[in-house]
This record gives structure tokens, sequence and C-alpha cells, in this order.
């Protein structure tokens, strides 16, 4: 699925990606390493309580990291001070969502220059061939969009060169979190051996900081499936594409809690942006048109306390009818079930274990599995 053109497209959910999600308290080794967490949430309504839960802190500093934009062949500016990812389409003008970006292609409009020749749309992006930066992925990057300073943390693999292009994850922490607490959890540019550039951006609230917050009442972030956080995922993807080579056609998503929510939500209403999409220990969407389709793992413990797994069972239940699946299914990776008849290309799979709200190291070989298979 390319994503020369990242559109509006896509159904509206009208998701609350906090039902559910609900990680409220915790308790840990004070500017430690690891701890345990004892977390409450709500549930259908109900406050449960979390059993333990590890925590991990690691130090991080702040640098800020402008998103440069760029014209090619007559292309605009975007708003929010990037560019769109686009390299080109058949038959004239690309044009993306929010005044991000627009480019032209050979072959249409009288348009000229791009990297669409005879119909063919080019996957790899601007960064390609350009001089590389590796920042350091403890360090807090920055991205001015729609008004507000975000954060990230990205993972570049050290072979990368900018020409062979690679494929980007977004990998999303959950409510009242921030990504210092899954930068580790979330090892797929380690897993990849050098093919995967691994993001991690910081959800609504305040700065992320310099060390673990999980659930500790600290910052409160949201991943709610607004046009802010839309928009600036789609800032972000802009941005690294013109940075670094990544081949657009095999870009990802994964999420935990209420960045899974969001997964679901981003599936529907952004579909096309997309290759893949995993959301972990989350819910959703509550309602997707009748002709989106995702390739999508979902994955969820049936032992957690804050999220109930059968809201997991419902996303899994929302794909398999979305994608066309059948009821029957086969063993698949780890601890899963891939169901069959689903549309080309749109597989379903559904994985549990017996571990409470968290990331075990199950659920991300999965992950990388099966994004890798796509």
């Amino acid at each position: 699925m390319m994503l020369a053109a990242m559109g509006s497209g896509g159904c509206s959910s009208n998701e609350d990606s906090g039902a559910g999600d609900g990680i409220s308290t915790s308790s840990g080794t004070p500017g430690g390493t690891t701890g345990t967490s004892t977390a409450t949430g709500t549930v259908n309504g109900e406050t449960v309580a979390s059993s333990s839960v590890a925590v991990t802190t690691a130090s991080v500093t702040v640098a800020s990291a402008t998103s440069a934009t760029s014209t090619t062949s007559g292309s605009t500016t975007s708003a929010g001070g990037a560019t769109g990812m686009s390299s080109g389409s058949m038959g004239g003008a690309s044009t993306s969502a929010g005044g991000t970006s627009s480019s032209t292609g050979d072959g249409g409009g009288g348009g000229s220059g791009g990297t669409g020749t005879g119909g063919v749309t080019d996957p790899n992006s601007p960064g390609c061939g350009t001089a590389i930066s590796r920042p350091d992925r403890n360090v807090q990057q920055t991205l001015e969009t729609g008004g507000a300073t975000r954060y990230y943390l990205l993972d570049v693999p050290e072979n990368a060169d900018n020409q062979t292009p690679l494929m980007l994850i977004f990998a999303l922490h959950g409510f009242d979190m921030n990504n210092v607490a899954v930068k580790d959890l979330y090892n797929f540019t380690q897993r990849s051996n050098g093919q995967a550039i691994t993001v991690m951006p910081q959800g609504e609230g305040p700065p992320p900081g310099d060390v673990s917050h999980w659930g500790d009442g600290v910052l409160e972030s949201t991943w709610s499936p607004n046009e802010a956080n839309y928009d600036f995922i789609q800032a972000l993807m802009t941005t690294l594409g013109e940075s670094y080579c990544i081949d657009t056609s095999r870009v990802f998503i994964v999420g935990f809690s209420m960045g899974a929510f969001f997964t679901n939500a981003i599936a529907c209403d952004r579909n096309d942006w997309f290759r893949g999409f995993a959301p972990i220990a989350g819910g959703g969407p509550s309602a997707c048109g009748d002709d989106i389709e995702a390739a999508i793992m979902v994955q969820h413990g049936t032992a957690d306390l804050i999220v109930d797994d059968s809201s997991g069972e419902a996303s899994r239940d929302t794909w398999i009818e979305q994608n066309g699946c059948s009821s029957s299914s086969m063993s698949s990776f780890k601890g899963c079930e891939s169901y069959e008849g689903c549309s080309e290309g749109k597989p379903v799979v559904w994985c549990t274990g017996n571990y409470d709200h968290y990331i075990p190291e199950d659920v991300t070989a999965n992950i990388w599995s099966f994004f890798s298979g796509l």
C-alpha cells in the first residue's frame, strides 16, 4: 500500500480511545530502572486494579529537530512546517490532506518533474540519497505542528545509509505514560537487523520528560483519534521521509492500551497511511466504513485487569467482518490464530497469552514477524 498521497479518506470514527484504558497510579523504584505498578482504571464503568506491571526508566534529554520543507516540481509547502511524503503520481497532481503537500508527476495536467514516470510511483522517500544523521535514541526530538511542540524518540539502525530504503514503524505508548517507558519494549529496530526505523511519538499532554512515567498520574498523556494527533502523525511521517530513506509502501503502526485504541481508529480513519496495524491491549474501533480493510494483528493478555480481553476480542471480530474473513482459523506465530478467507493482503491475526496489561517480548516478536511478512 503506497503512501504517495496521504489523503484524508477512510471512515469517520467516534471511538473514545480512553475507554477501558485507565492506568492511573504506579509505585516503583524512584528514579530507578524497574519497579512494580499497581494500577487502577475504568473498564465498562467499573474501577479495577491491575496486578504488578513492570516500569522501566531511562535517562532522556531533549534536543530540537526542526522539520524542513521542500518543493518538488512546483509542490507547495505544508501547514505545520512539513511537506508530504509524496514522490510523484500517475496522471498529474497528487495532493495530501491538510495542505501538507502536493507534488506533480509526469504524464498529466501539464505536470513535470517528480519521480512518477510511465504511471509508476516510486515508493522511496525524498530522503534517499541524502546525508544521514543518527540522533541518540534516548534524546527527545521536537516537531512544531498545529501551533504546538510535539515530541518523539527515534531509533535509527547503525547501518542505515540513506541508500537502501527502510521500513518505518510508529510505536505508541498508552494513557498516562510517555515514550520513554516503552522505548526498550518496542525493540523493532534491533529485531529488524537494520531493516527498520522505529519512531515513538509522545501523545498529547505535558512534555514527556527524561525518565519513565507509567500510570503515575504525572503526565496523564492521551492518544485521542483527533485531527491534532492525525496531523502530528502525518507531519512526522513527512519529516522522517525527508531525512531518511524510507520505503513509503512499508510504513506500520503499533499501539499499546490507549495507543491501541488509537491504532484501531486510525486503521479506519487514515487507512491508506499504513501497510499494517498492531494494537496491543486495546479496543475499538467503534465504527468503520464498509469498504475499509486492514492487515492487522490484535494481541491481548488474558490476565489484563485494566482493559479486559473481551475488548480485544471485539476488535478481532470487527476486523474479521471488515476483511471478509471466515470464522475458521489456523495456528500461527506464537499463541496466535490467523483467520481464513480474508481479502487478499488483509490478514487478521488474533494472539493471546497469560499476561497482564503489559508488552511482553513474545508480543513484540509476533508483531515484527507479522510486519516483516506483509
